[in-house]
Formats: C-alpha cells, sequence, structure tokens
C-alpha cells in the first residue's frame, strides 16, 4: 500500500511539473538549495502501526493551479492553525482555581475533619494567589458546624498552619470516637 501511495504521489509530482513547465512556456527553473524529502515524517512507531482493514483514505480532488485557491484553503500559516485548534478545544481546558472557588468547598455530612482538611488544603495548593485570610475564612465557611467550628469561632486563627495544628487534635478525638 505505501509503494502504490508513493508511486501515485510521483506520478502528481510529474504532472505538476509538466503544468508549471508549460506555463513557463518550457524554460524549467532549476532549484538546487531544496533538499528532497522521501522519507516518513513520523515516528518508526507511528509507521509501524497497522492501518485498520476498514480504513478509507480520504479523497481529495487535487489542486492544479486552475482554481481559485481560498477554496482549498482554509488555515494559511502556523499562527491560523495554532489559533483555531485552540479555539476548538477552549472549553476542555481546566481552570485554574482562585480564591473565590475556596469558599465553595464545603465539609459533606458524615465527612471526616480529616476528609475535608485533606481536600481543602489540596485545593489551596492549587490557587496562585496564597492569601492566608481568605484561606482561612473560606475553610471556615465551609466547615459544619460543630466542636471545631466551635473552637475557631472562640479564638480566631490567622493562618492556615494553625488551622491544621489545632485540627490535629480534634482529628484524633473523631478517630478515636469512630473505633
Amino acid at each position: 500500500m505505501a509503494e502504490q501511495r508513493e508511486d501515485e504521489l510521483c506520478q502528481q509530482i510529474a504532472m505538476m511539473k509538466a503544468t508549471s513547465e508549460k506555463r513557463r512556456g518550457g524554460a524549467m527553473l532549476e532549484v538546487t538549495h531544496i533538499q528532497p524529502f522521501w522519507g516518513q515524517p513520523f515516528s518508526e512507531e507511528i509507521d509501524g502501526t497497522p492501518i485498520p482493514p476498514n480504513f478509507r483514505e480520504i479523497v481529495v480532488e487535487p489542486f492544479d493551479g486552475t482554481q481559485d485557491p481560498h477554496a482549498y484553503l482554509s488555515i494559511y500559516s502556523f499562527n491560523d492553525l495554532t489559533g483555531s485548534f485552540v479555539s476548538k478545544f477552549v472549553a476542555n481546558r481546566v481552570k485554574q482555581p482562585e480564591v473565590a472557588d475556596l469558599f465553595d468547598i464545603k465539609q459533606a455530612k458524615g465527612e471526616s475533619l480529616k476528609s475535608y482538611l485533606a481536600c481543602f488544603n489540596n485545593a489551596t495548593i492549587q490557587v496562585d494567589d496564597p492569601d492566608q485570610k481568605f484561606f482561612v475564612k473560606a475553610f471556615q465557611k465551609g466547615l459544619r458546624a460543630g466542636q471545631f467550628s466551635d473552637v475557631l469561632a472562640l479564638r480566631r486563627p490567622s493562618n492556615m498552619e494553625e488551622i491544621r495544628t489545632r485540627a490535629k487534635k480534634h482529628v484524633e478525638a473523631e478517630e478515636d470516637q469512630a473505633e
């Protein structure tokens, strides 16, 4: 199949050269600075991958130079290609979490303090603007009412490290009660 395709391409190149020569009135310009590329532009792994038996190659009518080139082209430069590619897949892009997103993290009913703290810590790591005041407020806002939230309300923590230190004792107590 590859040999057949190579023969087809060689024939197309010969036809293009003949057409080009006709247009110039028989005077063919010699181009010596262009290196011909006869190999595959793919890695051996890709090149060695078998083509599925039900694969059908897209048949595109070749451009012979007599038609409108704009009918054949929709991407004219690499910048057009990158812009088009990015715009097609922009919806799939993962949004970088912001500080405001931390206020959406809530401790679920039945969720342990340890689990909530781990979830919140993972979210804070991804935020670009590490402002401890917002982290503390968001953590407290998402925390279910209980002993630990009361402790934090009585003596307000100034940073997340302080919350982690205080939470350690409450996590141990929760785990002891669960046993």
